[in-house]
């Protein structure tokens, strides 16, 4: 979750934080190495340590492994109903899941130099490139029609010398639960930062699959986006958003079809904005709705197969 701030020059620059460190990226991890994040490798290493700890300690021996690629392609990057970049970005993620754990590493790439007068952008002046660099890691169970799952996000800015920095590295813990077997699926998800903004931030949604063809089904969901703790205060500056409450609210629909090993998943989203920061929508303009939408490729593989005893 990250701030939002005012910089020289009259532009709205969104600071704030949190993602990065965990796993099973070893080529994605030179990458990010060799472009200097060095902060990075070290948060990296750290949360990686912690993950294999963790997930080796709970794992039967004869778990089974999957890894996965996700690559979202967005008109822009909307987050939590706050505008950080309202150009087109790339995003991709990549994770290993065993036993109920999943970790990953998720980025955010633009994939040009977003600096014109009407341009939101993470990379501020930098230019094309790495953004933010986000790490997790979360158990997932399933108790009856209840499905649940705790976890842990790491948000990075580290190969950013303007824009979102270093500075607003942060991190969080966030919960999420939704009931099945009903007409609609109602989910709430938690989230409270722990680090740069220290606060929690609610969101409660419903979603329902439609059948449009024998083969082919869109959900629509609807859901709101709550601050209660995350706002501008007189005593801390560090905020998601401006106010306690209600911030914004968001329509979509979404579907997915196969090709081959590869899911696709186009996804469409109309949001209401009621909290002043999810407003912005360029550097000088506030709007009260956004449009956007992208799709996302996705990919994954079993490692192997469980052995009985």
């Amino acid at each position: 979750m990250r701030a939002l701030a005012l910089v020289a020059g009259g532009k709205v620059s969104m600071l704030g934080a949190f993602r990065a460190a965990s796993r099973a990226v070893v080529r994605f991890a030179a990458y990010v190495y060799l472009s200097g994040g060095d902060h990075i490798m070290r948060k990296m290493r750290v949360a990686g340590g912690l993950a294999v700890l963790v997930v080796g300690a709970a794992l039967p021996a004869a778990a089974q492994a999957t890894i996965g690629f996700d690559a979202a392609f967005n008109s822009a990057y909307v987050w939590r109903g706050l505008s950080y970049t309202n150009k087109p970005v790339l995003q991709p993620d990549v994770w290993l899941s065993v036993a109920g754990f999943t970790g990953g590493v998720w980025a955010n790439v633009e994939p040009s130099s977003y600096t014109g007068a009407s341009d939101l952008s993470e990379n501020g002046t930098d230019g094309a490139g790495i953004a933010e660099i986000d790490g997790w890691i979360e158990y997932a169970r399933a108790s009856g029609n209840v499905n649940w799952k705790l976890g842990w996000t790491i948000y990075t800015f580290d190969t950013n010398k303007s824009g979102f920095t270093a500075f607003y590295d942060t991190h969080e813990f966030y919960g999420q639960a939704s009931i099945g077997g009903l007409p609609f699926t109602p989910t709430l998800y938690a989230a409270y930062d722990v680090d740069k903004v220290k606060g929690l931030y609610l969101q409660p949604s419903i979603s329902r699959a439609v059948a449009v063809s024998p083969k082919v089904s869109v959900t629509l969901t609807a859901l709101a986006g709550i601050s209660a703790g995350q706002e501008v205060s007189a005593n801390d500056v560090s905020a998601n958003f401006a106010n306690s409450g209600l911030a914004h609210l968001d329509f979509g629909a979404s579907t997915s079809f196969s090709a081959g090993s590869v899911s696709i998943a186009p996804q469409f989203h109309v949001q209401w904005c009621h909290d002043d920061f999810t407003k912005i929508a360029s550097p000088t303009t506030q709007h009260s709705a956004k449009v956007w939408g992208g799709v996302t490729l996705s990919w994954s593989h079993a490692l192997g197969a469980s052995k009985s005893e």
